[in-house]
């Protein structure tokens, strides 16, 4: 296999699960994300300073796997539903459709704009990782559903932003994914 097919690969499989992204799903993608990006954050991984390429895009994989697997998990609790946060996860799942339609192009068009503010975000936040992790998440989400437009959406943003805010909530009240240890009670 050549490089160019080993990568069209790639893309094939990340065209593939935008296109397959459902409405039911993105609760999922949303408590994947931020469980994969606050466990990189907060490991020795982390280098806490001088971020680069290399790690933004380590942090750009992460949505791709967590759309991959969102397709599997359907969590046991969510954050409570509200009318912004059913439109912004509908918007992320026409945004994920039409960065699909592209195909390369729309991968391509998702990590070109993701790249520079998750760089910024790693940057920005350094030594903070709970920032670090809100505006990654945030942005990761917002670009996903910005698809192929280029104005801002205040409402997607304002969704996005409540997401992150109410998986925070349901974490802090003792969810635990189940692929992560229950801690012992105290």
């Amino acid at each position: 296999m050549t490089a160019s097919s080993s990568n069209e690969a790639w893309e094939d499989d990340i065209v593939r699960g935008l296109h397959s992204t459902t409405a039911d799903q993105v609760p999922a993608l949303e408590i994947i994300l931020i469980d994969a990006v606050v466990d990189w954050l907060f490991s020795p991984a982390n280098p806490g300073q001088g971020y680069t390429e290399e790690h933004a895009g380590h942090m750009i994989s992460t949505l791709f796997a967590a759309v991959d697997s969102s397709r599997s998990y359907l969590p046991a609790r969510t954050p409570p539903v509200t009318p912004e946060l059913d439109a912004a996860r509908a918007r992320i799942v026409e945004g994920a459709h039409e960065l699909s339609a592209q195909r390369g192009e729309g991968v391509s068009l998702l990590v070109s704009r993701l790249m520079p503010a998750v760089l910024a975000q790693l940057n920005d936040h350094a030594g903070e990782q709970a920032k670090q992790a809100h505006g990654i998440v945030v942005h990761l989400l917002y670009v996903l559903g910005l698809g192929t437009r280029t104005e801002h959406d205040q409402a997607l943003i304002e969704g996005v932003v409540a997401a992150f805010a109410g998986w925070d909530a349901v974490l802090r009240d003792g969810f635990v994914p189940p692929w992560r240890p229950r801690r012992p009670e105290a």
